[in-house]
C-alpha cells in the first residue's frame, strides 16, 4: 500500500484529500477563498477543506476528514476563530438588545445594521463573492433578504434574520465536531518513531518510516506498537482496544503477533518487525478510513443531484412569486416581495446538504469504534439492503486451525488414548498440517522405539515399532499395502497394524465459536440467505454447513467456480460476501459488499468494501444492523426536512409565515437533522 505519511504539498492542491482532524467543523470552504501561503507543519497534517461536490447552498457543507483555515471564512474551524465567532454573535445580540432602549428611529435603526454586519460579516462577504461568481448559494440568499428587508424598513428582522443564521452555523459546527471524535481518534494510532536496535547494541529512536522489514525494536511501556512485528524476548499485556474494539487486554510473549496501533501496557518487548511502516496495521486502517468518505452511496448522489435542481427552481420561484402577483392586481410589490424573502430564507437545502452525508459518516465512525471499517456510504447502503449473505470456509466461518475431533477404535483391546498414541508416534516425524494436529492432540511422546520410517506424500506414514509395521494416513495409504477400505467409516487418518486397522481419526477444521450465532443473527436482521462457497471437500463442507446452520453449501470449488456461482446468487438480491485469503479477492470485488475478516492479505482488504479488523464473524451482524440503523436516519431526516419546509414555503407564499418560521425552517431543521445524525454514534456496542 502507499505511504499515507504526510506530504509536503499545498493543501490547496489536495482539494480530495480525507485528513481526519478532531476539530474540523461541518463547513470546509472552496479553494479559491484560500489564504494560504504555503506553509506547512509536517508533524500536523494540515489541509483546507473544500467544496462538497454538489452543495447548492454554496457553504461547502464538507464532511470530510479537513481543518479549514480559510480567511474570511463564514464557519468557525480553529479554536481560536470559533471564540471570535461566538464573541461577534454576543456583540451583535447585545447591540440589538440595545436598540429597544428610547432613541431616536435612526440611532435605533444604526444599532440593527450594525449587529447584522457584525454576526453576518463572513456570510455577506461569502454572499458578495458568489453573485459575483454567479453562483447563488445560502449565503447570496442571505445577503439578499438582509438587505431587502432593511430596505424595506424591516431592520430587526434583517439583524434576527443574521444573528439566528450564524447562530446556527455554530451549533451545526458543534454537532458535526461531536461526530467526528471517534474517527479522529484513528489518526493518533499511528507513531511515527520507533526504539531501533544500532550495531552497538543501543536503541535510538528512528523515524519509523524509515524502518525495514525485519529490524530489531524494542516497545517500552506505555508506548503504541509503531510497526507490525512478532515479540521475540519479553512479556506484557498488550491493549488492542483501538484496532479489534476489545476492551480486555490481552498476554503476550516471544511468538505472538503486535499489529502497530496496540498499546504496550507494562513489560518490555523487544520484537522483529514484520511489515513496513505504511503496510503496518494502523497505515491500512488510516488509508481506509481516509477513503471512507469517498465511495457516496445513492441517497448522497441523490441529494446532490436534487440541489443541483432545487436552487435554480426556488430563485425562480421567488422572482416569480414577487412581480407576478402585483402584475396580476393581487397586492403591492412590496408585499410580495417580504414573503419571497420569507420564501427565499426558508428554501435553503442545508438540512439535507449537511445531515445526509453526516448521517453516513457517522455510521462510518460508529462501526470503526468497533472495528469495523467500512469503504464508503455505498456499502453502507448495500449491506443494509442484504438479502443474501455467502461465505468462504476456512479461516472464515472456521478457524483455519486443524484439531482431532474423534478417535475411534475398531480392535476392543486397544483404548481411545493408546490409538492416539501409536497414531502421534509416527506422525510426529512428518510436517503435514495434519500429523501436527494429531501431535498436538497427544503432546509430547517417545519416538525411541520407531525404525523403518518412511512418508509417503500424499498418503501418510510408514514405521515399525518392535518388528510391528504400523501404517497411519488416508485410505489410499492402505489400498497401496493391499488392505482393504470398503467397510471402513469414513476418516482422515486410520491406523493400521500388520495389515489389520485398528481404528481411526477424524481430523478438521474447527467452526469459529461464534458462527452459529452470527448466522442467527443474520437471519433475525433479515438476510434470506446464508451460503457456503468452498474448495473443500463436499463431505467437510457439509458438516460445517450443519453445525453453523447455514442454508446451502457448494464445495470443491476453484476461485472461478466461486464468482460464476456468486453470479448466481445475486440475481435474487443484494449479497454479501465474507472472506479472507488471496484466492477470495475476485469474489469480494464482485459482490454487492464485499467483507474481508481482519487485517489479512492486502488483495483481500483492497477488494473488501467492509473490513472487520477483529477478526470475528459476530461482528458482521451487527455492521448490518448499523447500517440498516444509518440508512433509517437518513431517510427520516429526509422526509423531515422536505414537510418542514413544504409548510414554510407554501405558508410564506401565502403571507401567513413569519420570518422566525423561515429561519426556523432552515436552521432550526438543519440543526435538529444534524442531531438526529449523531444519534448514531452513541448507540454504544449495541447499534
Amino acid at each position: 500500500m502507499a505511504d499515507h505519511k504526510h506530504e509536503s504539498t499545498c493543501c490547496c492542491e489536495q482539494a480530495n484529500s480525507q485528513q481526519i482532524a478532531e476539530d474540523c467543523l461541518p463547513h470546509g470552504h472552496s479553494h479559491e477563498h484560500c489564504g494560504c501561503e504555503h506553509h506547512h507543519d509536517h508533524a500536523h497534517n494540515h489541509s483546507h477543506g473544500h467544496h462538497h461536490e454538489g452543495c447548492a447552498c454554496g457553504l461547502d457543507h464538507d464532511i470530510s476528514f479537513e481543518t479549514c483555515g480559510e480567511d474570511g471564512c463564514g464557519h468557525d474551524h480553529s479554536h481560536s476563530e470559533g471564540k471570535s465567532a461566538w464573541l461577534s454573535i454576543i456583540a451583535a445580540a447585545v447591540l440589538a438588545a440595545f436598540s429597544f432602549l428610547p432613541v431616536p428611529d435612526a440611532a435605533s435603526h444604526l444599532m440593527l445594521a450594525a449587529a447584522a454586519v457584525i454576526a453576518g460579516f463572513p456570510l455577506f462577504w461569502s454572499g458578495i463573492k458568489s453573485i459575483i461568481r454567479l453562483r447563488l448559494d445560502e449565503t447570496a440568499l442571505l445577503l439578499i433578504a438582509v438587505v431587502a428587508a432593511m430596505a424595506l424598513g424591516e431592520f430587526w428582522e434583517g439583524a434576527l434574520v443574521t444573528i439566528l443564521f450564524r447562530l446556527g452555523n455554530q451549533l451545526e459546527g458543534l454537532a458535526v465536531a461531536r461526530s467526528k471524535k471517534s474517527i479522529a481518534a484513528l489518526t493518533k494510532i499511528r507513531p511515527e518513531t520507533a526504539n531501533l536496535l544500532q550495531k552497538n547494541g543501543n536503541y535510538q529512536e528512528t523515524a519509523a518510516v524509515s524502518i525495514p522489514t525485519g529490524s530489531q525494536i524494542l516497545i517500552k511501556p506505555g508506548e503504541r506498537v509503531p510497526l507490525d512485528a512478532v515479540v521475540e524476548s519479553g512479556e506484557s499485556m498488550v491493549d488492542t482496544a483501538v484496532l479489534t474494539g476489545e476492551s480486555i487486554p490481552r498476554q503476550v510473549g516471544p511468538g505472538d503477533e503486535l499489529l502497530s496501533g496496540m498499546v504496550n501496557r507494562d513489560g518490555a518487548l523487544h520484537c522483529r518487525t514484520t511489515n513496513t511502516f505504511s503496510d503496518s496495521a494502523a497505515s491500512r486502517i488510516i488509508q481506509l478510513v481516509q477513503e471512507s468518505s469517498a465511495k457516496k452511496g445513492n441517497t448522497e448522489k441523490l441529494i446532490s443531484k436534487f440541489s443541483r435542481v432545487y436552487t435554480p427552481c426556488i430563485i425562480i420561484a421567488a422572482i416569480l412569486l414577487t412581480f407576478l402577483p402585483p402584475l396580476l392586481g393581487m397586492g403591492s410589490i412590496s408585499m410580495w416581495l417580504s414573503r419571497a424573502l420569507v420564501f427565499l430564507v426558508a428554501s435553503c437545502p442545508c438540512a439535507l446538504v449537511i445531515s445526509i452525508p453526516l448521517s453516513f459518516f457517522a455510521g462510518i465512525g460508529a462501526g470503526s469504534r468497533r472495528g469495523v471499517l467500512v469503504k464508503g456510504s455505498k456499502a453502507l447502503e448495500a449491506l443494509a439492503k442484504t438479502r443474501n449473505t455467502v461465505f468462504d470456509k476456512t479461516g472464515t466461518l472456521t478457524t483455519g486451525k486443524l484439531s482431532v475431533t474423534s478417535v475411534v477404535p475398531l480392535d476392543e483391546t486397544l483404548s481411545a488414548d493408546e490409538l492416539l498414541r501409536l497414531s502421534a508416534v509416527g506422525e510426529s516425524f512428518s510436517a503435514h498440517p495434519m500429523a501436527q494436529a494429531v501431535v498436538a492432540r497427544y503432546g509430547p511422546v517417545d519416538t525411541s522405539s520407531v525404525s523403518e520410517y518412511q512418508e509417503l506424500p500424499g498418503m501418510g506414514v510408514a514405521y515399525q515399532i518392535g518388528g510391528d509395521q504400523y501404517l497411519c494416513g488416508g485410505d489410499r495409504l492402505l489400498t497401496k499395502y493391499e488392505i482393504d477400505t470398503a467397510s471402513l467409516p469414513h476418516a482422515n487418518i486410520y491406523l493400521a497394524k500388520n495389515g489389520v486397522v485398528l481404528g481411526y481419526l477424524t481430523v478438521a477444521d474447527t467452526l469459529r465459536p461464534d458462527a452459529k450465532t452470527a448466522l442467527e443473527q443474520l437471519k433475525a436482521l433479515g438476510v434470506e440467505r446464508t451460503v457456503i462457497l468452498t474448495g473443500d471437500n463436499a463431505r467437510t463442507a457439509e458438516e460445517i454447513r450443519r453445525e453453523c446452520g447455514a442454508d446451502q453449501v457448494w464445495a470443491e470449488l476453484l476461485p472461478a467456480d466461486k464468482v460464476s456461482h456468486l453470479e448466481q446468487i445475486k440475481q435474487s438480491g443484494s449479497t454479501v460476501f465474507v472472506g479472507d485469503g488471496m484466492n477470495d479477492a475476485p469474489v469480494l470485488a464482485m459482490a454487492d459488499v464485499g467483507v474481508a475478516m481482519g487485517l489479512g492479505t492486502d488483495a483481500a482488504i483492497e477488494a473488501a468494501d467492509v473490513v472487520l479488523v477483529s477478526d470475528k464473524l459476530s461482528d458482521l451482524p451487527q455492521a448490518v444492523k448499523l447500517a440498516k440503523r444509518t440508512v433509517s436516519i437518513a431517510k427520516f431526516n429526509i422526509v423531515f426536512a422536505l414537510g418542514i419546509k413544504a409548510v414554510v414555503l407554501v405558508l410564506g407564499a401565502c403571507g401567513l409565515a413569519a420570518m422566525w418560521m423561515a429561519v426556523f425552517a432552515d436552521v432550526g431543521v438543519s440543526i435538529l437533522a444534524v442531531l438526529n445524525a449523531t444519534r448514531i454514534l452513541r448507540v454504544g456496542q449495541n447499534p
